[in-house]
C-alpha cells in the first residue's frame, strides 16, 4: 500500500521535498550549529589572519601532509575535513536538479551551487564560526559535483522519481 501510494506524482514529490528538507537542517547543523563562535576569543581582525585562506589547496596540502605523518589526532581530523567538505555539498548535487528543472543544466547548477557555497563560507566568516577557506570551497563544489554526476545516473533518477528529461 505504501508503495502504490508513492507511485502518486503529488506524494512521491513531497517525499524528495521532505528528503531534502532534512538534508537542509542536517547541513545546517553541521556547518553552524555543532561548531562554537569564536566571538569571544578574537576580534574581527584576528580571527581573519587566523581561520581565512584564499590561496587554493593550501590547506589540503596540510592536511594530506598530517596524514602523511601518520600523527594520529591530526591525521583523523585531516581525513574527516576533507571527505566531510566533499560529502557536506555532495547530496545538493542529487536534490537540485532532481527538485528544479533548470537545475539540470549543469551551468545554472555550477551557478547555484557556487552562490550557495560562497553564502556559507561569508556566514561562517561574520559568525566566525569556522573558517573561511577556498579549500572548503573548491571541495564542497567538488562534491556538489559528485552528486550531480550521480543524479544523472538511471537508477538514482528512478529512486529520485524523476524521468529522464
Amino acid at each position: 500500500m505504501i508503495l502504490r501510494s508513492l507511485t502518486e506524482p503529488k506524494l512521491r514529490k513531497k517525499a524528495v521535498y521532505t528528503l531534502f528538507a532534512v538534508y537542509v537542517l542536517l547541513a545546517l547543523n553541521i556547518l553552524f550549529f555543532i561548531r562554537s563562535s569564536l566571538w569571544s576569543y578574537y576580534t574581527y581582525g584576528e580571527y581573519f589572519r587566523e581561520n581565512t585562506n584564499f590561496v587554493p589547496f593550501r590547506t589540503v596540502a596540510e592536511f594530506m601532509s598530517y596524514m602523511r605523518d601518520r600523527n594520529s589526532y591530526y591525521h583523523d581530523m585531516s581525513f574527516d575535513n576533507l571527505v566531510g567538505n566533499i560529502l557536506i555539498f555532495l547530496p545538493s548535487g542529487v536534490f537540485l536538479p532532481v527538485l528544479w528543472k533548470k537545475q539540470r543544466r549543469f551551468r545554472a547548477f555550477a551557478l547555484t551551487t557556487a552562490a550557495l557555497i560562497i553564502g556559507v563560507e561569508a556566514v561562517q566568516f561574520l559568525t566566525m564560526c569556522g573558517s573561511c577557506d577556498i579549500d572548503d570551497f573548491i571541495l564542497n563544489f567538488f562534491g556538489a559535483v559528485i552528486g550531480y554526476t550521480l543524479s544523472r545516473l538511471k537508477i538514482i533518477r528512478k529512486l529520485m522519481f524523476i524521468s529522464k528529461e
